[in-house]
């Protein structure tokens, strides 16, 4: 009864969720660029700041401030700089392709019908779906443009963006500046409210929730970035079009583990496919030679283990938190799921040592079962489960009473 009275306080719950973010919009903005940004900030602290103590009275404070002001100058113009480079030429590349949708399409409509030549019937009934679906898609393109103008245009959306972006800047200074001051601020609450040896159990947690979430992001855009410049280098030096557009496209889904390459592969086959179907097929070699390298290289190397799932625990947490969250619950669904089920694990692990069993996985493979008596293994007969002292010493006194 309960269950259903919370499903259905859910559309509710959901609805106050999302009215929650939007208005904590900002500190979210702040947050992630803060915690983006943390490496670049601690590598700088730690080499500026033991000069400046020395001769500075207040050289720690001084070079914290210093090292917040400098590293959010660095990220900004990390992101100033990319969207130079890549933004002209990426709006070049898609206004080319929608300005030249109608002329594939037609290609694409002559190459089917010289294919399927032999056969009338089977290239009546295609060329009429085919007819459908471009109708449909010259609808959404010509209907596309309007609404990506005035999305670009609507003020209330563009302003609240601007608002939110400015506003998580300064937050992200603010929280750069202070990550000690907040640190020791929430150690002082958690070891307020609980035991000493609870509250040492959080902060390992923590700890461990730190290491592998923020070892997993930064590395993967780390590795996303490389992909996408070797993949620009790569479809530039092939003479491929929209190199800029489908390095994008390569780069930004690389981001999601195990499904990223497919995500960002197929819809740049096919669009390649539309113009030179030869240069498609070099390109998904290429693609296949890049994320093997990537696969069995470079993400190991710079990622390392940082998240200990095996691939079927990845693609359930993709598939999970992109339901939910959509492109960034892939993103960012693998190391949340890391985290709880490293806790799950750690949770069972204790309850198996309290009642003295083995933690070791490898220890329960097989039909053995644990004896009542010894807590060690022991092999089964015909699938039937051991039996403790006393509960042989009952089923032998019954069998006495029967004869009895």
């Amino acid at each position: 009864m309960l269950v259903f009275y919370l499903l259905g306080w859910l559309p509710f719950i959901w609805t106050l969720f999302k009215k929650l973010v939007g208005i904590l919009g900002p500190f979210i903005f702040g947050f992630v660029m803060a915690y983006l940004l943390l490496p670049i900030f601690n590598g700088m602290y730690r080499r500026i700041q033991p000069r400046l103590s020395v001769k500075m009275k207040n050289g720690t404070r001084f070079a914290k401030g210093l090292c917040s002001i400098l590293t959010l100058l660095i990220g900004l113009a990390i992101i100033g700089v990319l969207l130079w480079m890549v933004l002209p030429q990426l709006v070049a590349s898609i206004i080319t392709l929608l300005g030249s949708m109608d002329i594939y399409l037609t290609e694409i409509s002559n190459w089917v019908a010289g294919f399927f030549k032999d056969n009338p019937a089977l290239e009546r009934n295609f060329l009429q779906l085919y007819e459908e679906f471009s109708d449909q898609m010259i609808g959404w393109i010509q209907g596309i443009t309007p609404r990506l103008v005035e999305l670009m245009s609507g003020v209330k959306n563009t302003v609240s963006l601007l608002f939110d972006f400015l506003i998580g800047i300064i937050i992200s200074l603010y929280i750069l500046n202070s990550k000690d001051t907040f640190c020791a601020q929430a150690k002082k609450v958690i070891y307020g409210v609980m035991r000493v040896d609870h509250a040492n159990r959080v902060m390992s947690r923590v700890s461990h929730v730190h290491r592998v979430f923020g070892g997993f992001i930064t590395g993967k855009l780390i590795d996303s970035f490389i992909i996408g410049v070797l993949c620009f280098i790569g479809v530039a030096l092939m003479k491929i079009p929209y190199a800029v557009l489908i390095s994008v496209i390569i780069g930004v889904t690389n981001i999601i583990p195990f499904f990223g390459p497919f995500i960002g592969a197929i819809p740049s086959i096919i669009l390649i496919a539309v113009i030179s179907p030869i240069k498609a097929v070099y390109f998904g070699i290429f693609i296949i030679v890049l994320q093997q390298f990537d696969g069995n290289i470079l993400g190991p190397k710079i990622l390392g283990d940082s998240t200990g799932l095996s691939s079927f625990w990845v693609m359930f947490a993709i598939l999970v938190f992109g339901g939910v969250f959509g492109f960034v619950g892939m993103a960012v669904g693998v190391p949340i799921f890391a985290v709880l089920y490293s806790v799950a694990t750690e949770f069972f692990n204790n309850l198996l040592k309290k009642r003295g069993l083995s933690t070791d996985t490898n220890a329960y493979r097989g039909p053995k079962r644990i004896d009542p008596d010894t807590f060690e293994f022991v092999e089964t007969k015909d699938n039937i489960p051991p039996v403790s002292k006393k509960e042989r010493r009952r089923a032998d006194q019954a069998q006495e009473n029967k004869k009895k």
